[in-house]
């Protein structure tokens, strides 16, 4: 997902130079104070011989210029060291192809500009390369255009076509061949474009939970506390639940005494507050977590893409983030195929919702 540029050398975005920019902000100013400054000949004076005063607005015009000029300075200093550690937490990290998808025409699929999709999911093991069902599918859309963020939840016991397989639940797609087919089961049943795609196990998001120092929940009911106990963790109920990487991990994945779709709200939930929390993280501690996790992740963005997506989310993280479920309630009904109990969903009905919400 890189669209290199011709001024961006082959080792990713363009360094910023330190060096170069001061010896250039140098210049601007001694030139700008060689203009201000008064002729060889002496001071100006009138016809008494009298020295003339300075004119004050000349004097404030030169204020509201270096004002603008030590602004702009900052501003570049704070991109450059912004680029700079975004190559720092990508320094390990290597990245995976997206291939064109087969199945279905580019030009079929929703997309706009200022729109990128990115499918993350999450796998039903620690091993991030083992072939095995997605336990959790959200597709994250940075909206620039709106400068919102998305998560909208597909769930996983959808009956869809498979390409190459037929019908069948999408969370089988990657137990099939990965994150590709999964990509292209959803671009095709739901003709919407996908951008990228990154899947962690639950080491990577019990490692990042704990990295920004826990989560806190609004809410742990009774059911969710009596289920967290048949899996070994005890949490009493309560409001604003704070939980560690361990326990965040078995509340995202409760499944006893509750809905699918209320486990994909907890996912969605979850995923907004360590966003919110991450960007109150210090900004040290966090680039040494994502330089951590970063070389675990299989992903398909480009490294010099990853600094793109950074300056392009920073002004969606201040507004609330959207949450949407598909199938969407009353477009979906229960039933059997082939032995398995799915969701038989209506496709059309949720096109026009993603394209409502995320477009």
């Amino acid at each position: 997902m890189s669209d290199s540029k011709n001024n961006t050398p082959a080792g990713g975005a363009p360094d910023f130079d330190r060096d170069a920019f001061g010896r250039r902000f140098r210049e601007v100013m001694d030139a700008s104070e060689g203009n201000d400054a008064l002729s060889e000949d002496g001071p100006e004076t009138n016809d008494g011989g009298e020295e003339k005063k300075p004119q004050r607005k000349k004097k404030k015009k030169h204020v509201f210029r270096n004002i603008l000029l030590i602004l702009l300075a900052l501003i570049l200093v704070f991109t450059g060291t912004a680029v700079g550690a975004a190559f720092y937490a990508t320094s390990g990290y290597k990245s995976l192809t997206l291939e064109k998808n087969e199945y279905v025409k580019a030009s079929d699929l929703m997309h706009a500009p200022g729109v990128t999709n990115i499918l993350l999911m999450g796998i039903d093991t620690k091993d991030t390369a083992a072939k095995t069902r997605s336990d959790s599918m959200i597709l994250l859309s940075i909206d620039t255009l709106h400068r919102e963020l998305k998560l909208t939840s597909f769930m996983r016991d959808m009956y869809v076509e498979v390409p190459g397989y037929g019908g069948t639940k999408l969370t089988h797609a990657c137990a099939y061949e990965g994150p590709q087919l999964t990509v292209d089961t959803i671009e095709l049943n739901f003709g919407i474009k996908i951008d990228a795609y990154c899947k962690v196990g639950y080491k990577l998001f019990v490692d990042l939970v704990n990295g920004i120092g826990g989560i806190t929940v609004p809410e742990i009911d009774e059911t969710e506390s009596w289920a967290l106990a048949k899996e070994g963790v005890d949490i009493a109920p309560g409001k604003n639940v704070h939980l560690n990487g361990h326990q965040a991990l078995n509340y995202c994945r409760i499944r006893k005494g509750q809905s699918d779709f209320q486990r994909t709200e907890r996912q969605r939930e979850a995923l907004s507050i360590i966003i919110k929390k991450a960007v109150k993280t210090n900004p040290f501690k966090l680039m040494k977590l994502a330089k951590k996790l970063l070389a675990k992740v299989e992903c398909s963005i480009d490294k010099t893409e990853f600094i793109s997506l950074f300056f392009k989310a920073l002004p969606c993280l201040f507004s609330d983030i959207g949450q949407q479920q598909i199938p969407a309630d009353g477009t979906w009904s229960s039933g059997t195929r082939d032995g398995l109990s799915v969701l038989l969903v209506d496709m059309e009905a949720n096109k026009q919702i993603l394209k409502e919400f995320i477009y």
